[in-house]
């Protein structure tokens, strides 16, 4: 129980020895401390120390009772010779431990405990060979020594546990910074086991997230010595259940720690659980505690050797874990609120989709109900047939919208109150279809039916009429003419099995699991003629569940539906209270006894289940609405020519009409192109440009009417903004993307009459904004100021076009004239200071060749070298700037910019061009027996103002500035036939294209130039 410290030197003692005591009081640093610096021993002298907390004087060990009472130490003492001995006690004050799981560095909780010392270190001082009688000054002084030892181990055992604190509550505080520096979970339990793992110089430390419910545990967080990155990669996980796993039972037995030195020797530990990817031979598990119940765990190991975990360690790892506790808190807090913010947000699109849904709905039968009533009043007359059906059509309809919003208001708040009544299912089926027979056959479709007539249902049929209507004319709406509806009733198992079964369009696999949410349609219609509420199949699932069923539906694309609504017989399932007792007298139903016969009709017949303003009426409104829009196929006025109308086929529909109006002198028949999906829309405002004297060309979507833009070239184009295949704002793309329909002006009309719509339309490119319900008056007025506005536009581009060619084209190159006509040239002809290269160029002999002509002659000889020289400049990408007789300006780098290099490139170039051009001219000349001129040139690079000058009535395009003035004086002072250039333009130029000309005193110029002269071409 001994371990020696150091060695004292004392008096005339023969030995002296300092042994540290390795009681169960030592502190845990002193623990390793003597373990860690043992030298080696004298195995005789470590027997002559024992336990003591007195002062022992023996003054003739052969005689004491105290070491010949116990033979290991008379024997210890012999062997070593010693004859007297004082051993001198050292004991060291008790402090209060620190909270384990606070981690915060309390001075008052370390105070001392007022009269505790414990035991930890004997001081031994032997004299051998002879006796000796020890003096009380000299155990004072041995005593004093020891007590300063004593201190000593205090202070260093203070010093050590402060540091101890420390670490840790920098460790606590790095994890909390972590914690609170990121949302993201991963990113938090890395940092957490990578900190704590390097705290404790662990092999690895492992986070695993579970709990008493849990299967399996779930490592989120692991560090590896010697893998730092395994955190990048997958994390293992356990394969071994919790409800096995000893060391998880003992955590959730206890919460306390579990501490495993050696593994080896506690052999019944398993490890299986362990989320490391090397088993471990010491171990140390945390609980992560959450309001008493275990969340998860840290796990710490050492691979290879045995490790004892001391009590700051551990009290270390479970103040980790009480912050990734916290963290544990924190992270499944935000995941709670940020899921919660989802769901808002979903409800919040939501709620603003049911918003511009409704708004859209209500809006377009408001203006086929406002628009004809409006016209009627302004004109002092009553309402046309024609007019007052389509309005009544509307009516029904938006009615038909309000009852169903209203029904599904009753079903939120669960004030629909059923009333079920026994019911052949079969019959009322059969005898309801027969009101739909008509429509299918007015739009060629065929009605297949196959009903077992005597299966009984306890149905409230106020309500399942609905159910019927909407699937029935939901087939009808997706079932294009010449396809096939199919409705079935048989019984099974489960109840009554009805079946809608359509040869339709199909709905895309992806979009079946919304197809019952309130506002959601499919889309993919390949002739969707009107619009749909999404109202319909939302209101279908929720009253067929009120009927304690079930609707499904099937689907493939270009292969049709089926809908699937599941009854069950009999009224089991139906609240007692919700039974009818009693028959209700109702037209065409009879009473529930007279059911039971078997043979009689629950469905009004046809003929009376269509009286005017009848809820059955109502139902059918859309119906109403599409069979009407079948009849009015094409519209044309009685003098005018058809349009042309598109060919038919799967890839190119036909537009449902094109209107045609004579021309007259106020819009010269301007053709307007108007998309809409609803029908009796698309005929009223035909109605509307028919009185107004445009032609029209109508069109039931947005790809139809890309199609019919595309072909006719219409003058304007209003459309709708909702619209199935291609929508307004796709149509308004498509139509701004193509090269000669992007000026077309284009007025959105649209239900949706919010600000982020309109500003969305204008974004896309929309002209004008006009929102449902419209009059008939603004609508016209956006038209006639778009199409005037339009015609000025058209005015002033050919002004321009003619500007361009007429004026451009006396100074510019053709190109440059071509990218200014395109706008592919933005000209900026304000005055401004630019680097340009000017070529002054004048004629020499030119007075003597004019004296021997007449002043016409003269004048054509003029215009023929001018014309040839511009045409030189202009092919050199130069402008011409002047003509002062016959003296020529040129100027590179204006108005399109060029590089210096390339100013100068180009004006060498053409003066040499020049220069050829004028012995082609000679040649011709001197044929017609005139004397051959010659000319000098003179060229500058440097600033010069540059851009239009002059006034309102005239105006040129000239640069003017000291650099213009050097060019025409180098003219001057060159030599007839040379080209003589500044140093400036010889800058550019190799020295054997140039020769050093005399320094010059220019007029007109302070500073005396450096000239050169352009040496000729080998070939000139």
């Amino acid at each position: 129980r001994f371990s020696h410290a150091s060695r004292l030197r004392f008096s005339h003692a023969s030995r002296s020895q300092w042994f540290g005591y390795a009681g169960p009081t030592l502190p845990d640093h002193l623990k390793r401390a003597t373990g860690r610096q043992r030298p080696a021993l004298d195995p005789c002298l470590a027997q002559t120390l024992w336990e003591t907390d007195e002062i022992v004087v023996m003054n003739d060990c052969s005689r004491d009772e105290r070491i010949q009472a116990h033979h290991h130490l008379s024997d210890a003492y012999e062997q070593a010779d010693i004859r007297s001995s004082l051993i001198v006690p050292l004991s060291a004050p008790v402090y209060r431990h620190p909270t384990l799981l606070t981690g915060e560095i309390n001075p008052q909780e370390m105070a001392q405990r007022p009269g505790e010392f414990s035991l930890v270190a004997v001081l031994a001082l032997h004299q051998c060979s002879q006796g000796r009688i020890w003096q009380d000054d000299e155990v004072q002084l041995v005593v004093m020594v020891a007590e300063q030892a004593a201190l000593t181990l205090a202070q260093s055992q203070t010093l050590e546990m402060m540091q101890t604190l420390a670490q840790r509550e920098a460790l606590i505080n790095t994890i909390t910074t972590a914690i609170r520096s990121s949302l993201n979970p991963p990113d938090i339990f890395a940092a957490i086991t990578e900190q704590l793992g390097c705290a404790l110089q662990a092999d690895g430390c492992a986070l695993s997230l579970w709990t008493q419910e849990d299967e399996f545990v779930d490592c989120v967080g692991l560090y590896e010595r010697e893998h730092e990155d395994s955190s990048e990669g997958r994390l293992p996980q356990s394969v071994v259940p919790i409800e096995g796993n000893r060391v998880l039972q003992h955590l959730l037995e206890t919460q306390q720690p579990v501490v495993i030195e050696d593994m080896a020797a506690q052999p019944t530990w398993t490890q299986d659980y362990q989320p490391f990817h090397h088993p471990a031979r010491a171990l140390l598990v945390v609980p992560l505690l959450c309001d008493g119940r275990i969340i998860g765990s840290i796990s710490l190991r050492q691979n290879d050797t045995p490790r004892a975990w001391h009590l700051h360690e551990v009290s270390l790892a479970q103040a980790v874990a009480a912050q990734a506790a916290i963290a544990v808190q924190q992270a499944r807090l935000y995941q709670k609120t940020r899921q919660q913010a989802e769901r808002l947000l979903i409800l919040d699109r939501q709620k603003t989709e049911f918003f511009q849904n409704v708004s859209h709905e209500f809006r377009t039968p408001l203006t086929l109900m406002m628009g004809p009533l409006e016209a009627a009043v302004n004109q002092g007359q009553g309402l046309s047939y024609e007019r007052a059906e389509m309005a009544l059509r509307n009516c029904r309809r938006l009615l038909r919208l309000v009852n169903q919003l209203l029904d599904l208001q009753r079903l939120d708040e669960r004030r629909m109150q059923p009333r079920f009544a026994p019911c052949q299912f079969g019959t009322w089926v059969g005898q309801t279809l027969e009101a739909f027979r008509p429509y299918c056959q007015r739009k060629g479709i065929r009605l297949q039916q196959r009903l077992q007539g005597r299966v009984l249902v306890y149905l409230d049929l106020d309500l399942f009429e609905k159910v019927l209507y909407n699937l029935l004319s939901n087939a009808m709406k997706f079932t294009p003419p010449g396809g096939e509806i199919e409705v079935s009733v048989a019984q099974d198992e489960e109840g009554v099995r009805l079946q809608v079964r359509d040869t339709g369009i199909g709905i895309d696999g992806d979009r079946l699991p919304q197809l019952f949410d309130r506002f959601y349609q499919a889309e993919g219609s390949v002739d969707r003629t009107y619009e749909g509420s999404g109202l319909g199949l939302a209101l279908v699932k929720e009253l067929v569940q009120l009927h304690g069923g079930q609707v499904q539906v099937e689907s493939q694309v270009g292969q049709g539906s089926c809908f699937t609504v599941q009854l069950p017989t009999g009224s089991d399932h139906l609240p007692p209270d919700s039974l009818a007792l009693e028959a209700r007298s109702r037209s065409g139903r009879e009473s529930p006894s007279g059911l039971r016969g078997g043979e009689t009709s629950l469905a009004p017949t046809n003929d009376e289940a269509r009286p005017e303003g009848s809820r059955f009426t109502v139902e059918l409104a859309d119906l109403d609405c599409d069979s009407h829009s079948l009849g009015q196929q094409r519209l044309t006025s009685s003098d005018s020519q058809a349009a042309e109308a598109l060919p038919t086929g799967s890839d190119r529909p036909v537009p449902q009409s094109n209107v045609n109006v004579k021309k007259n002198a106020t819009n010269f028949a301007a053709t307007i192109l108007f998309v809409e999906d609803n029908s009796d829309l698309r005929v009223y405002v035909a109605g509307i440009l028919q009185e107004a004297g445009y032609q029209a060309l109508l069109a039931s979507n947005g790809e139809e009417g890309i199609l019919l833009a595309k072909s006719h070239h219409p003058d304007a184009i209003v459309t709708d903004l909702m619209m199935p295949k291609v929508s307004g704002l796709d149509l308004i793309a498509a139509i701004r993307a193509d090269e000669d329909l992007q000026g077309t002006p284009i007025v959105l009309l649209t239900a949706k009459a919010n600000e982020e719509t309109r500003l969305e339309g204008v974004e896309q490119g929309a002209d004008a904004y006009l929102s449902k319900p419209f009059n008939d008056r603004e609508l016209l007025a956006q038209i006639r100021n778009l199409l005037a506005l339009k015609e000025q536009e058209r005015q002033i581009k050919d002004l321009n076009r003619y500007l361009t060619q007429s004026v451009l084209t006396r100074f510019l190159p053709p190109a440059l004239v071509e990218k200014a006509r395109l706008g592919e040239l933005q000209l900026n002809l304000t005055p401004e200071p630019r680097l340009v290269t000017i070529v002054f160029t004048d004629i020499v002999g030119f007075t003597q060749m004019a004296n021997q002509l007449r002043s016409r002659r003269v004048a054509q000889i003029l215009n023929q070298y001018l014309s040839s020289m511009s045409q030189v400049i202009f092919q050199a990408g130069g402008t011409v700037d002047k003509f002062v007789g016959d003296a020529v300006m040129a100027i590179f780098g204006a108005p399109e910019d060029m590089k210096p290099e390339v100013q100068v490139q180009q004006a060498i170039h053409a003066a040499r061009q020049m220069y050829h051009q004028l012995d082609a001219l000679n040649a011709q000349w001197m044929e017609e027996g005139l004397t051959p001129v010659q000319f000098r040139c003179g060229i500058h690079q440097g600033t010069a103002v540059v851009g239009m000058f002059g006034s309102e009535e005239r105006s040129d395009y000239t640069a003017i500035g000291p650099s213009v003035n050097i060019a025409a004086r180098l003219q001057e002072v060159a030599q007839p036939g040379g080209i003589l250039i500044s140093a400036a333009v010889a800058d550019y130029l190799q020295e054997s294209e140039i020769t050093k000309f005399r320094p010059l005193h220019l007029k007109g110029i302070d500073e005396t130039v450096l000239a050169f002269s352009l040496n000729p071409l080998d070939n000139e």
